[in-house]
């Protein structure tokens, strides 16, 4: 229930929507809504009863799109759940390149107006492209998803680059509940894999433990993850920011594994008029 306070706390930042997707067994769920989270009793009580190994959960501020399910994050395709937090700023001019390059069975999915939606499907593309299914159903290397999903991303920077456009901020998390891939491009990630205090600490026998020490190696078992926009439940877990620009592969053994940010790379400004005040 702290997790689920924090995000209903950001979703009075982010009232347009939101979404949970879970797994069961083989398969991907989603349940989506257009209200405003920390007001619906659907969010409440979805996000007290379900049970899954992994999780993918938004809410929503919109910036390309109306305010509708549709639009709203997650969103599935057979077993994958993907979300994005940022903008593909002019979206316009970046449509047609995303089109052209996305599988044409799949334009007809493309259900809401979101850049995100496009965006996904984009991504799906381009795993197919390098020979990984589509729909997730078949196991594939996740550190290859991993530099497909990078690739692709870095790509449509490049693109805006090109265009003498204002870059897209592109954090994305997608998984096919195997594997996980998080990707931090222009908006705040953090990641935590170990906790504050932990009752077995003295009792464990995992000679590769580095629970509750401050620096996590570049690659490493681990036997939980979560990643967030913005840290959550401080007081149990411990949090670090990912650099921007790098990009975190979770495999079906929970081996993590982190890229780091491409050289020269800067981070993707965010430009006033999207920019959240207090006021």
């Amino acid at each position: 229930m702290e997790a689920e306070n924090a995000l209903s706390l950001q979703a009075t930042r982010h009232p347009d929507g939101w979404g949970i997707g879970w797994f069961v067994d083989e398969d991907a769920y989603i349940i989506k809504s257009a209200a405003a989270a920390h007001a619906c009793e659907r969010f409440r009580k979805a996000s007290s009863r379900l049970e899954s190994h992994t999780f993918i959960v938004h809410v929503r501020r919109a910036t390309v799109g109306k305010q509708d399910h549709l639009n709203a994050h997650p969103f599935r395709f057979g077993r994958w759940l993907f979300a994005h937090n940022g903008t593909v700023f002019q979206f316009e001019s970046l449509k047609n390149w995303l089109h052209e390059r996305i599988e044409p069975s799949f334009h007809q999915l493309i259900l809401g107006d979101t850049d995100s939606e496009t965006l996904f499907y984009y991504l799906l593309s381009q795993l197919r492209k390098n020979g990984i299914d589509p729909t997730g159903r078949i196991p594939a290397d996740a550190e290859n998803i991993g530099a497909v999903i990078r690739a692709s991303l870095l790509a449509l920077n490049a693109r805006a680059e090109e265009l003498e456009l204002e870059r897209p901020i592109l954090n994305v998390l997608i998984t096919d509940g195997r594997m996980f891939v998080a990707h931090r491009a222009g908006m705040p990630l953090f990641l935590s894999t170990q906790k504050n205090s932990c009752r077995d600490f003295d009792s464990c026998a995992d000679v590769d433990k580095f629970c509750m020490e401050k620096v996590r190696p570049e690659k490493t078992p681990v036997n939980h993850m979560l990643v967030a926009s913005e840290p959550i439940d401080e007081k149990e877990n411990i949090w670090e920011e990912l650099p921007d620009g790098s990009t975190l592969t979770l495999d079906e053994g929970f081996m993590l594994q982190s890229v780091a940010p491409p050289p020269r790379w800067q981070a993707p400004i965010l430009p006033e008029r999207y920019r959240i005040t207090d006021s």
